[in-house]
């Protein structure tokens, strides 16, 4: 086997294990019809590492110019398009 062929395969390989692990630190949240079954068709939305929830289309293109949130202290603020919280909009509050 070449060597260089070798590399290039190690290569590619730690690439998409990296790639991997990325998405992975994001949680998907998606739509369900009355009866249960997950609508992938629909828009969704992912629940970021640092608590940011943005809206994605069917295929996972995040939508940075529609209404954002954000987690903080339990507590669940709208954000504007680069994640500044909008404290004098109304909030959620997560309870358990």
């Amino acid at each position: 086997m070449n060597i260089k062929y070798l590399y290039k395969v190690l290569a590619a390989s730690a690439l998409l294990l990296l790639v991997l692990n990325a998405s992975a630190e994001e949680t998907r949240i998606y739509q369900q019809d009355s009866a249960g079954n997950t609508q992938y068709h629909k828009p969704s939305a992912v629940i970021q590492k640092d608590g940011r929830i943005v809206e994605t289309d069917s295929v996972g293109n995040k939508h940075y110019h529609k209404q954002q949130y954000q987690i903080k202290n339990g507590k669940i603020y709208q954000t504007d398009s680069v994640g500044n919280i909008q404290y004098h909009k109304p909030k959620g509050v997560i309870k358990k």
